[in-house]
């Protein structure tokens, strides 16, 4: 594990000892602009040890860009080492309005994909059922769940890894306008019922949302490719984009969901490229 904290003194790395194998702090400022050089060694580090850990989590401070962390795990001196796995934002249940009025909690929910609720004891069953529509808003591409005092409670997953599977089926098609607008953080929603073509929507990628990789914050799809019986998911954080196969489709209709997160992004122009991956012969009909 490596811990961030901005302070010169770290705290977090002696309370979690006894839970991770290995701990790593970095103190002094935030991995994702001050420290940035610390996190590429750290991680560096930890994937050329033996034995090689299976998962490494990163812990930031509360006031860190997951952009500046992505870009150094996507491009730092461990990037062939490693795999991203995802990304996990903790929102205090009780004060999350106040919070929600920053765009950095924004940005934060907006790349996630899991959504943890904390301090559930202190709301009413109302207010976080509200507080969690507003969220999946935010965050149209990761599971929401609770916790209380370090440890997840209610229904659903109960282990980071559960919850990392469970986020495949997860895609919510946010309405034109709603929450994610408000905050200057543009969701566009793109829908197609039917089947994509495999090369257009790949070329597609590469050059339309190749143009605009750093305004994304998230992109997540399940989508109907022509000629794959599974569903095709494809899982991107800020310009890294992964592509993999989820359940089969079997009996049901087959169509395609993608959903993108960023900053000044051209619905139209976006809508019209993405209506452009359809099959062939839909497009000739």
């Amino acid at each position: 594990m490596i811990v961030n904290e901005e302070a010169a003194i770290g705290i977090d790395g002696t309370l979690l000892a006894k839970r991770a194998r290995r701990i790593r702090e970095i103190t002094g400022g935030c991995i994702c602009c001050v420290t940035h050089e610390a996190l590429d060694a750290a991680l560096a580090e930890f994937a050329e040890s033996t034995p090689t850990p299976s998962r490494i989590i990163v812990e930031t401070s509360g006031a860190a860009s997951p952009a500046g962390v992505i870009r150094i795990l996507t491009r730092g001196m461990a990037r062939d080492q490693l795999r991203l796995d995802g990304v996990v934002t903790v929102i205090d249940a009780a004060r999350a309005r106040q919070r929600m009025k920053f765009s950095l909690t924004i940005e934060q929910l907006g790349f996630a994909d899991i959504v943890a609720m904390s301090h559930v004891d202190q709301c009413a069953e109302a207010d976080l059922l509200t507080l969690g529509e507003d969220i999946a808003a935010l965050a149209p591409g990761a599971v929401l769940t609770r916790a209380n005092k370090g440890r997840l409670v209610g229904s659903g997953a109960q282990t980071l890894l559960a919850l990392l599977e469970a986020r495949q089926g997860v895609l919510r098609v946010p309405p034109p306008e709603g929450a994610v607008a408000r905050h200057r953080v543009d969701a566009v929603s793109l829908v197609h019922d039917g089947e994509l073509d495999e090369e257009r929507f790949g070329d597609w990628v590469e050059s339309a949302l190749g143009a605009v990789e750093v305004r994304l914050l998230r992109i997540k799809g399940i989508l109907a490719v022509a000629g794959v019986d599974a569903r095709v998911i494809v899982q991107g954080v800020s310009e890294a984009i992964e592509v993999t196969l989820g359940a089969a489709w079997g009996d049901e209709e087959r169509n395609s969901r993608l959903v993108i997160l960023g900053l000044e992004l051209d619905d139209a122009a976006l809508r019209s490229g993405f209506a452009a991956c359809t099959t062939r012969k839909e497009t000739s009909s």
